[in-house]
């Protein structure tokens, strides 16, 4: 057995019974990914941090189901540190912190209310804002950049998905060129997320995920 392996045995031995929060208190560690350590925390925090959460639900199946997501996103985050990067400035985080989160969720009161519930402080939320960043400007480096969109795939489902939808929603109908930018997006947003999830499932085979405690 090589000393990497058992390094990396021992790591998950440790991480088995718990670390520290910033406030002193311990926190359950759920699984590592590649030796990341993924807390109980991770996934409250994350919940708070979702919008589509209303009102925030901590049940079993959320925390189970924002585990894998987390997993998924400390995979991407591994793969984007490897692509040199300019960090996220101040004001991109402010940007992102005041538009993706203080106002999908009405209110800064509304806000700071829902992350006191789960314990995450202001300086953990620009961390976790940092790390967001820097995964989409990675995948808009290693996916968008390449996706081309054909004038014919536009104007396809400007006709066979757009055309009948404004129709049955009886909303004013809007010309191909009034579509094309937003059409366009849509479409390479699909194109993005197909090649992100093959993208994930190879990575996912090969990075070393541990599962150290159930969610119950």
């Amino acid at each position: 057995m090589s000393i990497s392996h058992l390094k990396s045995r021992w790591l998950s031995l440790f991480a088995l019974f718990a670390v520290l929060s910033g406030d002193g208190l311990i926190d359950r560690v759920l699984a590592t990914v590649n030796g990341e350590v993924v807390t109980e925390s991770d996934v409250r925090w994350e919940l708070a941090l979702d919008p589509d959460v209303q009102p925030l639900d901590l049940s079993v199946e959320n925390r189970r189901t924002m585990l894998e997501r987390i997993i998924d996103q400390r995979i991407l985050f591994q793969e984007a540190t490897k692509v040199p990067q300019i960090p996220p400035t101040d004001a991109e985080i402010q940007s992102y912190i005041r538009t993706s989160l203080l106002e999908r969720f009405g209110s800064q009161d509304a806000f700071r209310a829902r992350i006191r519930k789960v314990g995450l402080d202001f300086a953990t939320l620009r961390e976790i804002v940092t790390k967001r960043l820097s995964l989409l400007k990675y995948i808009e480096f290693r996916f968008r950049s390449f996706v081309i969109i054909p004038p014919e795939e536009i104007e396809r489902y400007y006709n066979e998905v757009a055309v009948p939808r404004m129709k049955n929603r009886g909303t004013e109908m809007r010309s191909l060129e009034e579509m094309r930018t937003q059409i366009e997006n849509t479409l390479a947003g699909e194109k993005i997320n197909s090649e992100l999830d093959q993208f994930l499932d190879e990575a996912r085979a090969r990075a070393q995920i541990v599962r150290l405690a159930e969610i119950k």
